[in-house]
């Protein structure tokens, strides 16, 4: 079974230099992005709904809810995911979703997506960091 993906993290993870909500988070998420670094034909489920690393998110609820945004981050999910010309509940291989995101996110496709979240804010993730490259 694929481990659940969701749309967004596409971005977070070719962005991710180490930093987030707290050590605990910070931990699965740096264990998931070198895994997936690694191994960028791992299948994934594209899902728009708390996957593997909302696991150890501090703003999860018991329900699987963000604490934060009622709801916001599954519309930007659903937006990013029609901006991208994927399906939901599909599996992709994580070198599928970067080369998807490489050939589709415009400047204007990301700064709807991403300039409302905290690390965009801090200045760790732009439009112009974001490397995704061909070889995946």
């Amino acid at each position: 079974m694929n481990q659940k993906f969701r749309v967004h993290h596409i971005l977070c993870t070719a962005l991710y230099v180490g930093e987030g909500y707290s050590g605990v988070f910070c931990e699965n998420m740096t264990a998931i992005v070198s895994r997936l670094r690694a191994n960028p034909d791992e299948m994934l489920q594209l899902v728009a709904e708390p996957d593997m690393i909302c696991e150890k998110c501090p703003n999860k609820t018991a329900s699987g809810e963000c604490s934060q945004d009622a709801n916001h981050v599954e519309v930007k999910d659903r937006l990013l995911l029609k901006a991208l010309g994927l399906k939901e509940n599909e599996p992709y291989s994580y070198r599928q979703l970067l080369e998807q995101a490489s050939e589709t996110i415009t400047q204007e496709i990301f700064e709807n997506s991403c300039s409302g979240c905290r690390w965009y804010r801090k200045g760790l993730c732009s439009y112009d960091k974001l490397f995704i490259p061909s070889s995946y």
